[in-house]
């Protein structure tokens, strides 16, 4: 018979292999519409695209000392910050139709986008958890807690406060960098070196995403957390 601990990280990892099944089915419930693909389209086409070619040009420029491919990249970095900043626009129009609905009946709609599949998922192994004793209910919680603070102090050290500035430093770097590019074309001189201008510019992007992504594994963490303070809390009352 398996000691309570494995037990419950095995519970863990059905429920975290649930959520991901009942997000896969999500995504493939919505993946046949066409604004789903046109917002996919945008993203890699138009953020990500950009910004891998501007890197790729920018190092051609700089290993053959080819100084007028960096405006090249920075036209293509502009792009990438410009496509970031339209996004919620552009999703906005893609999923008008959603909108509507949203503004008519908020809470029902936004219950069956974000918490259905997962509320499936919690009611399914709540009563696993509620099998377990309380000591190891508790002994797990303060592991969860702890690689999720773990998971943060992380992502904090490598993205910093990215999570709260956003673009911004980027976007500060992009506008010298441009700013430096205008007074080159002005000059009828060409040359805009691959400078920290531009590393902030590209790193903030990059570092932007990364941060985008920890913090949807904190989410994560943070659920699982709550569905066994749940569990312990109903343990207790029993």
């Amino acid at each position: 018979m398996p000691c309570p601990t494995e037990t419950f990280l095995h519970i863990i990892a059905q429920i975290e292999h649930t959520y991901r099944h009942e997000l896969t089915e999500k995504r493939k419930q919505r993946a046949g519409g066409r604004a789903v693909r046109l917002e996919l389209r945008y993203f890699w086409f138009a953020i990500i695209a950009p910004s891998i070619l501007a890197i790729t040009i920018a190092g051609i420029g700089g290993l053959f000392a080819m100084d007028d491919l960096f405006v090249v990249s920075w036209i293509l970095i502009a792009l990438s910050y410009l496509s970031l900043l339209l996004y919620p626009f552009v999703t906005l129009y893609l999923y008008r139709e959603s909108v509507k609905k949203v503004l008519f009946s908020p809470f029902g709609q936004l219950l069956e986008a974000n918490v259905r599949h997962l509320m499936a998922a919690d009611a399914r192994h709540l009563p696993d958890l509620l099998a377990l004793d309380a000591q190891t209910l508790k002994v797990g919680l303060l592991e969860l807690k702890s690689g999720r603070d773990a998971l943060s102090m992380r992502t904090h050290l490598v993205c910093g406060a990215l999570h709260k500035v956003g673009i911004l430093p980027g976007l500060l770097a992009l506008i010298l960098g441009l700013a430096q590019a205008l007074e080159a074309f002005n000059a009828l001189a060409i040359t805009v070196p691959m400078d920290w201008f531009f590393a902030i510019a590209v790193i903030n992007l990059f570092f932007f995403m990364l941060s985008g992504y920890a913090q949807v594994l904190l989410g994560h963490h943070t659920r699982m957390i709550a569905l066994c303070e749940l569990a312990i809390e109903l343990k207790e009352a029993s």
